[in-house]
């Protein structure tokens, strides 16, 4: 399967099951229970709306997990998602068997990302009523009765339905209504969508011209000019170097340092349990005593390995519990006396925990102490990044309180707090020292500089050759080249031995005629000229077909920019404030 198939067969796989599924936004019931703000002070404000700190966080933590529940998976996303990149991210880990993100990081949410979903049900939910989109009772019901929740099968099952309502819906604080206030206003969102993105298409003309240029099978041969060759006849005098030293000065200095005092708080790894295998001997001898023993055997081993199971996942869960009381407490001791201003002894404080204080030596970004090396930050704010951008981002201060962090989540079950105590800025190399390293980067920009340059002339010596009636295997030889053939191949076929960049060369080859050649093409480390001996254009029913669902996935791309990009450019309209509006 060609790459562009793969591409836009995924996008529109994950679009559609996107509008299908109802993934869509909603600001909850305005009566019953669920809905409305409590009585303490609101700590947000949407669209004039209060919202106290319980209301806040029932309107996230517990409709993330109903949502989640009723099967609403790609609407979470969508609530939460900053942009389009990341909400396909985050579907693509649903179509690959993986729990709901963002359901599964609630309790790490920060409060931007709560802010973005509150705010974004309640700015849709407005444009539905404005708009008088609506669900009839009969709608609803239909999409309960076909959902993967309540029809797993194909097949409704009311019991089903009727124990979750009594049942798990009461422990969320939640009411049936609001169920189907949820399930009503994601298919109002469905028709919202097909409102605000319908319609949009890419051009079947610009589809089909990109298809067939990928699918073209081209046989082309190149010439390869390295820059190595150039580098080796390299050899530039001092007074060169020192010039190229005094223009690129900046470039070179020490890298920044940094020491860090930090308490690492993680749960134990519980032992394995071994492997005990019942002994064989003693077993009686006839026939059906042995089976029967057999089975009672095999029945006592799985009851072993479950209540073995059950003990493993109750003493992780009571370290993790432990972990967690150490860093509240340890945390709570921080913040005390920072709010107090009393002196705020790092060392006293472990101490008083029984926690061992680590400290580092200076240590710079990218080679940090092997402790701190792979210690990836956790929970949805966290984005890829580990402890020491925390580290080095830290700025010292002369306020003693400004340089003891907040706990970090750190890998499967650890938290860190760390104390910056020395920064050593980076200075300025002098020439000595910064000789070799500038030396060999003038070498370098002169070798692409001679071989891009060699690369040009060689393709007017050859179009000259070959005006002149000559072919262009005899008119690269007579320059001293091998012409190396490759193809025939398509852009997605086989990469041809020792091809790195095929593709690349596959592209540049398509928009040339046979008999062509390319203008030069400058790599990192080469360059290449490239002659375009025979082109061929599959049409097949395959290529017909793939072009016919690229338009659609084409439509189903553009529909859900175009509705994320309304739905941004009303976030200013909903007046977000309050105190838990600080991050936004």
């Amino acid at each position: 399967m060609i790459e562009n198939m793969r591409k836009y067969t995924a996008l529109m796989i994950i679009v559609f099951v996107l509008l299908i599924a109802g993934f869509l936004f909603t600001m909850g019931p305005t009566s019953g229970s669920g809905a409305g703000g409590g009585s303490g002070p609101a700590v947000l404000e949407v669209y004039g709306l209060s919202i106290d700190e319980q209301e806040y966080y029932r309107r996230g933590d517990r409709t993330l997990q109903l949502s989640s529940e009723l099967g609403l998976h790609f609407y979470v996303n969508f609530l939460i998602a900053p942009d389009i990149q990341q909400l396909m991210q985050a579907n693509q880990l649903m179509r690959y068997g993986y729990a709901n993100y963002y359901v599964t990081m609630s309790r790490n949410l920060d409060q931007q990302d709560f802010n973005r979903f509150i705010t974004n049900r309640a700015t849709l939910q407005r444009a539905m009523s404005e708009m008088g989109l609506y669900a009839s009772e009969e709608e609803v019901t239909q999409s309960l009765k076909t959902s993967q929740r309540f029809a797993p099968n194909g097949q409704y099952n009311a019991l089903e339905y009727n124990a979750f309502v009594d049942k798990r819906l009461g422990r969320l604080g939640m009411t049936e209504k609001y169920l189907r206030e949820i399930v009503r206003e994601s298919i109002c969102l469905n028709k919202l969508i097909q409102l605000v993105g319908g319609g949009l298409s890419a051009p079947r003309t610009a589809v089909q011209d990109q298809q067939e240029a990928r699918n073209q099978s081209i046989t082309l041969a190149r010439i390869t000019l390295d820059r190595d060759d150039f580098v080796e006849k390299e050899n530039p005098s001092e007074e060169e170097i020192k010039a190229y030293w005094e223009v690129h000065q900046d470039a070179y200095k020490t890298k920044e340092q940094r020491r860090i005092s930090y308490i690492l708080l993680d749960q134990p790894e519980t032992p394995k349990q071994e492997d005990k295998k019942t002994s064989s001997v003693d077993k009686p001898a006839t026939e059906t005593a042995k089976i029967d023993a057999e089975n009672d055997e095999e029945k006592n081993r799985k009851e072993a390995e479950e209540k073995a199971k059950k003990a493993a996942e109750e003493k992780k869960k009571a370290a993790r519990i432990a972990v967690m009381r150490d860093v509240e407490a340890i945390s709570d001791k921080i913040v005390q006396k920072i709010n107090d201003k009393l002196p705020l002894d790092f060392e006293a404080i472990s101490a008083e925990y029984n926690q061992t204080l680590e400290k580092t030596d200076l240590f710079t970004q990218d080679s940090p102490p092997a402790a701190l090396k792979d210690l990836s930050l956790r929970g949805n704010s966290a984005r890829g990044r580990n402890i020491l951008d925390e580290v080095f981002s830290m700025a010292m201060t002369s306020d003693p309180y400004d340089l003891v962090s907040k706990p970090f989540r750190v890998g499967e079950t650890g938290w860190i707090i760390f104390r910056l105590d020395e920064i050593i800025e980076p200075v300025l190399l002098d020439y000595t020292a910064a000789r070799a390293k500038a030396r060999a980067q003038l070498i370098s920009e002169n070798a692409t500089k001679k071989v891009k340059n060699a690369a040009d002339e060689a393709r007017v010596k050859i179009l000259a050759s070959m005006k002149s009636g000559k072919g262009f295997d005899v008119a690269a030889k007579e320059l001293g080249f091998t012409p190396i053939q490759i193809g025939p191949y398509s852009a997605d076929g086989i990469a041809p031995k020792n091809e790195p960049s095929y593709r690349q060369l596959h592209q540049t080859a398509s928009g040339l005629n046979i008999g062509d050649v390319s203008e030069a093409i400058h790599e990192n480390d080469r360059s290449l000229i490239i002659f375009v001996e025979n082109r061929e254009i599959e049409d097949t029913e395959q290529n017909k077909n793939m072009v016919d669902s690229m338009v659609d996935s084409s439509k189903g791309e553009l529909m859900v920019r175009s509705f994320m990009n309304w739905r941004d450019s009303q976030f200013q309209k909903a007046k977000v404030s309050g105190t838990f509006a600080q991050n936004n």
